[in-house]
Formats: C-alpha cells, structure tokens, sequence
C-alpha cells in the first residue's frame, strides 16, 4: 500500500509541475483555477474532487470537477482528459479536505507531494472530514451564492481566532509528525448551518494522527484542551455553573502552557509538571444578582479551574493510550534542557504511559458583564 501511495505520489507531483508550467504561456481565459481540493478513498480506489473559482461574470461558485482512478495521477488525468476546453491552474489553491477513510490510509504522501510542488503552497489548510467523504462534504455544503471555498475561508478564520494563530496547514502538520509523530488536524462535518434547510461545514475537533495516519479524534468540547496543551489557545466559550445551579456563560480570553521535565539522578526522565493558565470573562449568567461579588467570582473561578483540568486530563489521558506527542511536548522538552534530552534513550510518546503527570490549573476572571455588585 505504501510503495502504491508513493508510485502514484510521484505521478501526481509530475502532473501538477506540469500544470504550473503550461498555465504560464496561456492566457487566464483559458485557465480553470482551482482553488479547494478533495481526496477520498473509495473501494480501493482514489477519487479527486476540484472546486474551480467562479468564471468571469462571478455570478454564483465556480463548477465541481471529479475523476476517479486507482492511484492519485490517474484520478487527476481523468479530470484533465474531461477539461477540454480549459487547463487546470493548481497554483491559486486555498484548501484541501481529506475524507475519513483517506485519513486512514494515511496523510505522508499528500503532505510530500504539497511539499516537493512548485506550485502548490506549503501553508495551505488541511481538513479532515469526519465521518464522511471531502466530495460529500463539497457537493452538499455549496450553494448557488456561496461556494465550498467561501465556507472554508470562514472556518479558517475562526480557527486562527480560537488558536491564536494559523490552523492546520500542511506545513504545520508535517513539522509536527517529523519532531513527534504525532500532529492535530482540524476537522469539519457535514451539518446544518444557521440558515433553515442550508448545509454547511461544522466544526468537529481535531483528527489526531500518529505517524501520519488518522487514529483518534478530539471531540469539539476538548478542543480547546489540545490547543492549550500545545502551548496557548485564542477566544472560545464555556459553559459552567454557578452558586445555584444556573448555567453561566465564559468567553475564554487568554489561555497558556508551561511544561516543566522533572528528572531522575540518573538523567531518565520521571515525569512532566503541566501548568496552565486561563483568563476568562462572564458572558452571560442566569442568576438574578450575586450573594457577595467577590464570592461569586470566585466559586466561577474554581469552576473554570475544574472545567479546564477535566479537558486536559482527557487529552493527556488520549496521548497515553496512544502513546502519542500530539501536543509538541517534544520540543518544549528540548528546549528547556536539550543536553538531557538527546540522552533519552525512547521517544517521548512511547514514554508518556509511565511518566508522572502532574496537572495545574490557574484560572481569573477578567471581568463580569452579568455579575452584580453585592
């Protein structure tokens, strides 16, 4: 399976060079720009999904192009063979979505072809579509006003304001499996958008992959868990209760990591001390008034506290069962004493099950919009 990913790798990274070079000496009324690619793995088959640009008018998303085939490169000719009339411009892609089963196959030869192209870009987001197929996800999602290149350009968006910084590009994800063999992907769904009867790209967590092939999935509510854990995290919301009972809604604000080796005399290493911080702000909370300002702030502290260490015990908890780095604890470690470190005689994820972890939350809230003076 492995030497079939890689023959057909080669084939595609020929025809994609080949695509950048002839696009130059044609004019851009002759080009199709694609702009979204989906990879599937169907009855042991590749099937290949290319969301053009809109043509000249701009009226409406640009047409779906599909071919399958038994190996990547013949997925793609089978389009170029149905594209007559126009060439195929690879070089103005924005995103990639990779189908459930293609994730289980394993993600290397995609991210090595991205790499090896001239004209595909190494920051290019990666997604993974959980429990369905990238076509499913592409076909359905588009309307006759916003395309699939829209609703990913969105959810881009979103997730570099939750994150603090780009999601999951291919760049970033391959950085990640070369340092620690593991790496987080950000995952969408197919489900119903805002708009009665409209379908759309939802939010589903992370794919985690360990060696470059999908083996377990973050669920939404740890998500920010997994980006905290990796060293800070951006704006999301959380649910807690307060002195009542009531629910309370939190914006999280600022959240950072520290991860501190603790050493044996001997040089192995016995465990890792997990600090995390966490500013939140009251958003929304059902109580009438507060008994004591400072005591209500204070219970929604610990509450925050608590919510957050639940999270990260279950992430930590995820990366021992799979013995797995999928949170880039392997450079941090380096970092904070690399002469120890290049002593260690095992990977940290395969020493992860039998190390200490020892687990601190420091949480504050900022301010409280709903909470009233005593």
């Amino acid at each position: 399976m492995k030497k079939f990913f890689l023959i057909s790798s080669i084939f595609l990274l020929v025809l994609l060079c080949g695509c950048g070079l002839s696009a130059q000496r044609r004019e851009m009324e002759q080009l199709r720009i694609i702009q979204t690619v989906g990879m599937d793995y169907e009855k042991g088959s590749v099937r290949l999904t290319l969301a053009a640009a809109a043509g000249p008018e701009g009226e409406g998303p640009g047409a779906q192009l599909s071919g399958t085939g038994r190996t990547l490169s013949a997925a793609l000719e089978q389009i170029r063979e149905n594209s007559v009339e126009e060439e195929l411009f690879m070089g103005h892609i924005r995103a990639i979505l990779v189908g459930q089963e293609a994730a289980e196959h394993g993600l290397n030869d995609l991210i090595a072809v991205i790499s090896r192209s001239n004209d595909l870009r190494l920051d290019i987001p990666l997604y993974l579509v959980r429990g369905g197929t990238a076509a499913e996800l592409m076909q359905g999602a588009s309307s006759d006003t916003r395309g699939i290149t829209e609703i990913l350009q969105s959810a881009q968006l979103r997730s570099e304001r939750q994150r603090s910084e780009k999601g999951s590009t291919a760049d970033a994800v391959q950085r990640a499996l070369i340092r620690s063999g593991g790496a987080l992907v950000t995952a969408l769904r197919f489900g119903d958008a805002a708009e009665q009867g409209d379908k759309t790209a939802v939010p589903a967590g992370f794919g985690v992959l360990k060696s470059g092939t999908l083996c377990a999935w973050v669920e939404p509510e740890d998500a920010l868990a997994a980006e905290l854990l990796c060293g800070k995290t951006g704006c999301r919301e959380l649910s807690v209760l307060d002195l009542g009972g009531l629910p309370v809604s939190l914006e999280l604000q600022r959240g950072e990591s520290t991860v501190t080796p603790v050493w044996n005399d001997d040089g192995s290493l016995r465990g890792l001390d997990v600090t995390a911080y966490v500013q939140a702000a009251v958003l929304e909370t059902g109580a009438d008034s507060a008994d004591g300002l400072a005591r209500y702030d204070d219970y929604l502290t610990g509450q925050l506290e608590a919510a957050i260490s639940e999270k990260l015990g279950r992430i930590l908890q995820l990366a021992r069962q799979e013995s797995l780095d999928l949170a880039e604890l392997t450079s941090r470690l380096e970092r904070s004493d690399p002469r120890r470190f290049r002593a260690l005689k095992e990977d940290l994820g395969a020493l992860l099950p039998s190390l200490e972890i020892s687990l601190t939350v420091q949480g504050e809230l900022t301010h409280s919009f709903d909470a009233k003076e005593a």
